[in-house]
């Protein structure tokens, strides 16, 4: 009889961890807040911001000495021989065609500085989210604002946990 029931009450309570194991508890984060906050993501936003302004001194400054040159151009070139004005006009295309070249280069690099910047904090941000999720038994984690999310109770927000886990303390904007 002792035998009978201790079965009983196994299968019960295998049962009762089953059900809550396949039991869904959604949370959710606000991705956009976290990463406005979260002073790692300003530091690269800031270095981001450092080098393009870098890169456009260094444009303006050759577009500078291109308007200095075109302007010397003007100013000798009724009297330059018809040689040295061809080969003035061929220097001032060329440094024309290098600030373009220049130009297009500076947006690749600052495309894939950005990328270099966010890359890691994106994958530090989703492992630290997964962690806090495990944690705290979530078996599914929204992004709150870019996909349509209806809750009532804010003990699902994430935000504040994965805040603390990156080492910030969370504000809620909102």
């Amino acid at each position: 009889m002792k035998i009978k029931l201790f079965t009983i009450v196994a299968g019960l309570m295998l049962l009762s961890f089953v059900a809550e194991a396949q039991s869904p508890k959604i949370g959710y984060v606000k991705l956009e807040a976290l990463f406005a906050l979260w002073p790692d993501a300003k530091q690269a936003d800031t270095d981001l911001k450092d080098y393009e302004a870098n890169l456009g001194r260094q444009l303006q400054a050759k577009e500078k000495d291109l308007q200095a040159k075109y302007q010397t151009y003007q100013q000798n070139g009724p009297s330059m021989d018809q040689l040295a004005r061809q080969d003035a006009e061929a220097e001032l295309q060329s440094m024309q065609t290098r600030i373009q070249q220049f130009a297009s280069n500076a947006q690749q690099s600052i495309a894939q500085k950005n990328q270099t910047l966010v890359e890691p904090l994106q994958k530090k941000l989703k492992e630290t989210i997964d962690q806090v999720a495990k944690e705290n038994g979530f078996t599914h984690v929204f992004t709150y604002g870019s996909a349509l999310i209806f809750t009532s109770d804010a003990g699902g927000d994430l935000s504040p946990k994965v805040a603390q886990k990156l080492g910030f303390t969370y504000s809620d904007p909102q």
